[in-house]
């Protein structure tokens, strides 16, 4: 008698989990769908697998079964007969639905992710030069074998590193390393553009013109001092820094920045901004520094903002203007290893000189 009683507990303790059967339960009833892998179950027209699937039940779905038919049920779907494998019936309903494992979820995301990125490669229109910046300055950027993290290293590149951009992706750049000939993908994060000088054009008609042609919108010209000259140091999108050189290393040079501005996306010229416009261009200065303003006008008859600095610890003297929405600065510097050297009136009155004949030449 106990024998039979631990038998009858052990079947009462199985029957959640063993398969639908109509020895099992003997008739109709409500089920619910369990598919081990959480994903949905097909439901057939007839009871046998092949080309006649009719629909899907999600799991933990509670369906309603009308017949057992050895491996197969037969349910109500739709107002009518269908059939699904019992073995992924259960009668009570199923705990919440399995999750995938995460590091396999994050693997097929990846895959995923470089399948996309390979659809959208390209070459581009001529090659170009990046540089590599790594996360740390001792730390290194990967190039691989196709644009994704999962695939293979082809080598390592240090901080600065040059390499040669001959296609892309969304989000990776195809490169050549000159050092090495090896070839392969960096993600664009941890790159720059290598500036190329192409934006300077030499005046041939008249000695010491500085001109620059800014991204096709005008060109920025002006007679420079005796001894200097006007070098790109980069030019990325809408944006060129460059510099006023001198041969002598113990004068002053001057930083030139031109900057796509939306602020002033309508003004033509500085002359055009309000007072108040002026004031709000001016507090961007003072924030940090001691300043005072003055205003002078090139031949041309544009006008440019002048901000020197009054304070005790650096020495500046800062030449603003506008054109076409560009912000222009003319930013005069200590002498080259003049660290704590105050500008002179005469280097500062070198600079006003030059920058009288400031002229913005629209494109044509």
């Amino acid at each position: 008698m106990k024998k039979l009683l631990s038998i009858l507990l052990i079947l009462a303790l199985l029957l959640p989990v063993v398969a639908a059967t109509a020895e099992v339960i003997g008739g109709p009833g409500y089920m619910y769908v369990y598919t081990a892998n959480g994903k949905t179950l097909n439901v057939r027209s007839s009871p046998n697998s092949g080309d006649n699937v009719i629909g899907h039940l999600k799991y933990g779905a509670r369906v309603y079964v009308t017949d057992f038919l050895g491996q197969w049920c037969a349910i109500n779907f739709n107002g009518g007969t269908a059939y699904v494998q019992g073995r992924f019936l259960q009668w009570y309903e199923p705990q919440p639905k399995p999750q995938p494992d995460p590091a396999e979820k994050e693997k097929k995301e990846k895959e995923a992710k470089r399948a996309r990125e390979l659809a959208s490669e390209r070459n581009v229109d001529s090659p170009f030069m990046i540089q590599v910046i790594a996360t740390r300055t001792t730390g290194f950027i990967n190039v691989r074998e196709q644009p994704s993290s999962l695939n293979r290293r082809v080598e390592s590149c240090p901080d600065g590193t040059t390499l040669e951009v001959n296609g892309e992706t969304d989000h990776w750049y195809r490169v050549t390393d000159p050092r090495t000939g090896a070839a392969g993908y960096i993600y664009k994060d941890y790159t720059r553009v290598v500036p190329q000088p192409v934006q300077q054009v030499a005046a041939q008609t008249e000695a010491q013109l500085g001109k620059l042609n800014v991204n096709g919108e005008f060109a920025l010209q002006c007679k420079l001092p005796e001894g200097y000259k006007l070098d790109v140091l980069m030019a990325t999108g809408s944006k060129i820094v460059g510099g006023v050189i001198p041969e002598d290393a113990s004068k002053p040079s001057m930083l030139l920045t031109i900057a796509y501005d939306e602020m002033f996306s309508d003004k033509e010229r500085l002359n055009d901004l309000t007072a108040e416009e002026v004031e709000t261009l001016k507090a961007s200065f003072t924030a940090l520094n001691e300043v005072e303003f003055s205003e002078m006008e090139t031949s041309h008859g544009t006008k440019l903002l002048v901000a020197k600095e009054t304070g005790e610890d650096e020495d500046f003297v800062d030449f603003i203007s506008l054109y076409k929405g560009y912000s222009i600065e003319f930013v005069l510097t200590y002498p080259a290893g003049g660290a704590n050297q105050t500008l002179t009136d005469e280097q500062i009155q070198t600079c006003v000189n030059f920058l009288s004949d400031l002229d913005f030449v629209p494109a044509t």
